[in-house]
């Protein structure tokens, strides 16, 4: 197994878009991932996966909290600008923010934002898996598409026809 024969294996697996951020209190932070998953129930928890070389890294691995936005399909405009390397410092210009009650931001719109402490990380390869504990949750959007990832591009679940 290579490198390029895992990563065009996992172009077919389709995953859900989640804007993660952090407030560093001197700065906002933020990246687009795929690889978020629920750990367990008790307590409501959840896993992120960020590679060690991007730049949120470093700030997700001294904040004590962060958020996971998960994003509908309205908002592929800023999953791209999140997405983009250029421009970080104006990222969260777009779109309409609040401030959690552990500190993090949410986007306003998004179909769920979990507010989470961060109580583990560990490391794995290239990655670090962080693991937050889910404080409380906002739902903003009940009646929306989601964002999903497939074949290396944003795109949406296909309508289905109701009988």
């Amino acid at each position: 197994m290579t490198p390029i024969d895992f990563k065009q294996g996992m172009r077919r697996l389709t995953a859900g878009v989640s804007l993660i951020t952090v407030d560093t209190g001197t700065a906002r932070h933020g990246l687009i991932a795929t690889a978020v998953t629920s750990l367990c129930a008790e307590p409501p928890s959840l896993l992120v996966c960020v590679n060690q070389t991007a730049s949120i890294h470093a700030h997700l691995s001294d904040a004590e909290s962060f958020c996971v936005n998960v994003l509908s399909q309205d908002q592929q405009a800023i999953a791209q600008r999140f997405a983009t390397p250029k421009n970080r410092e104006s990222r969260f210009d777009v779109g309409e923010w609040m401030t959690l009650d552990t500190g993090a931001p949410a986007l306003v719109g998004s179909q769920v934002s979990f507010d989470c402490k961060r109580v583990g990380r560990t490391s794995f390869g290239t990655h670090s898996v962080f693991i937050g504990e889910i404080v409380s949750l906002t739902d903003w959007q009940t009646d929306c598409d989601p964002l999903i990832w497939h074949d290396g591009q944003f795109t949406a679940l296909p309508q289905m026809e109701t009988a």
